[in-house]
């Protein structure tokens, strides 16, 4: 178990292989979908915010809970293509801490404003990033160098285009996930997105063969981009039940641009970080 992993790539069978021809209707149908959810113009805005409740469900969030508390509330703030981000707790464990990255450097802020680099808490960390970028991840990986047309399915009563997205080779390996982009071909938005966990801060045996999936849903536009305010992360594969998560992220008061991006600079010698892991 140690050493299986997980290979999402494996829908690429002989009925739909990695050829050219596959490559670009794959790349023309993932830039379809972010054009449809106005992603082009997310490169006009430097930085946004959202308030949000998150809850994770049963044995399983208990152990896989990337926050202090199972359900709880709380504000984000991030730079738009980077990993600079971070988060307040509102309520729980944390009440009115906050946690950050800047260029993947962790810092805390304590009630009192002392600011402070430290020890990687490697569940915040996790989920700070995670979180920015599944809210960015459509716009993110129509940038991958692997980008291949997978066919057909359903989910749910609706059908779908399938786009695998990963970086190096097609193959399976630990240095790189791998991700499965579900397009509605009824309203050319993605829905789902199927993705491996090669950096996983839970090394319990066989850690290496889990895999994830999140919905997209409860699109609301803003500044002519639609954003997801509701995000739903299931365990291994998309269930047919929504209820059957793992955790639900729902999202309000997103905001662009409404503070300013020197917020996230902590320590302006750790430089500028960008689109990477």
């Amino acid at each position: 178990m140690q050493s299986c992993r997980a290979d999402l790539g494996k829908i690429l069978d002989k009925d739909n292989p990695v050829t050219a021809e596959n490559t670009n209707k794959g790349k023309e149908l993932l830039n379809g979908a972010w054009k449809t959810q106005g992603l082009d113009n997310l490169k006009k805005h430097q930085v946004y915010s959202y308030d949000s409740h998150d809850e994770w469900k049963g044995m399983l969030g208990s152990m896989g809970k990337v926050w202090p508390d199972k359900k709880g509330d709380m504000s984000f703030k991030y730079k738009v293509g980077t990993f600079d981000g971070q988060v307040t707790f509102k309520g729980g464990k944390r009440d009115g801490e906050v946690a950050g990255l800047q260029n993947w450097n962790y810092y805390e802020i304590g009630e009192e404003q002392d600011t402070a680099f430290q020890k990687r808490d490697k569940r915040l960390v996790f989920g700070i990033s995670a979180f920015q970028y599944f809210g960015e991840m459509v716009d993110r990986l129509k940038n991958a160098p692997i980008v291949v047309y997978a066919g057909e399915d359903e989910a749910r009563g609706e059908m779908y285009d399938l786009v695998v997205c990963t970086w190096n080779t097609i193959e399976a390996h630990d240095e790189s996930d791998q991700y499965v982009v579900w397009i509605n071909k009824k309203t050319n938005i993605v829905d789902y997105v199927q993705y491996t966990i090669r950096e996983n801060y839970l090394k319990v045996p066989g850690y290496k063969a889990m895999y994830g999936g999140i919905q997209f849903s409860d699109y609301k536009t803003v500044d002519g981009i639609q954003i997801p305010h509701e995000q739903t992360v299931f365990v291994f594969d998309l269930k047919k039940k929504k209820k059957k998560y793992l955790h639900q992220l729902t999202i309000t008061n997103f905001k662009f641009d409404d503070f300013d991006s020197k917020d996230l600079v902590i320590d302006a010698a750790k430089g500028v970080g960008g689109d990477f892991k």
